[in-house]
């Protein structure tokens, strides 16, 4: 499969859940790989681990696997996998377009909120909304993810829309 001339290489794993194509990114050891791997067994499919390939196609920002990486998924404590092995053959595919984007840290540095902070990624010029969300926070990634998902996509996929429902709910009357 050719790609495009315009590719941008990043660091982090791409997977495709809930009809969204959603970057798990941060740094190195921090989990993305897990977490994916967590999602897949929830019916993500996995597009590309470690690396990922950007390209610009239709207007639209595209993920693609690097052909070295076809269907591997890398974890610390599990060692390489072949995830088409491990779950289901179509639990792989080569590309996908690119929705959203999950940055893991560490700790939490937003100030305190009652409506969705609006943080953005850019690759290629697109700007992806991103949500960041603490490794160590004793509710589980896959729940916040969903939540954030389900929340988003209730608001007609637009994290404006999301954060003035937000605020309205706020407004009491005097």
């Amino acid at each position: 499969m050719s790609l495009p001339t315009a590719i941008e290489r990043h660091h982090g794993v791409m997977l495709n859940y809930r009809g969204k194509g959603l970057l798990i990114c941060g740094e190195a050891g921090i989990g993305k790989s897990s977490l994916a791997l967590e999602l897949i067994h929830h019916g993500a499919i996995l597009i590309a681990d470690d690396v990922v390939d950007f390209s610009i196609e239709t207007d639209q920002l595209v993920a693609h696997c690097p052909e070295s990486l076809t269907g591997l998924l890398h974890t610390r404590e599990l060692g390489l996998l072949d995830i088409r092995r491990i779950c289901e053959q179509n639990s792989w595919q080569a590309s996908s377009s690119v929705d959203l984007c999950i940055e893991l840290t560490q700790q939490n540095q937003l100030p305190a909120s009652l409506s969705t902070p609006y943080l953005s990624k850019e690759i290629l010029g697109k700007p992806l909304v991103m949500l960041s969300l603490v490794v160590n926070n004793p509710a589980s990634l896959k729940n916040r993810i969903d939540s954030w998902l389900t929340m988003y996509e209730s608001q007609a996929n637009s994290i404006e829309n999301l954060q003035l429902w937000q605020l309205g709910k706020l407004r009491f009357s005097a």
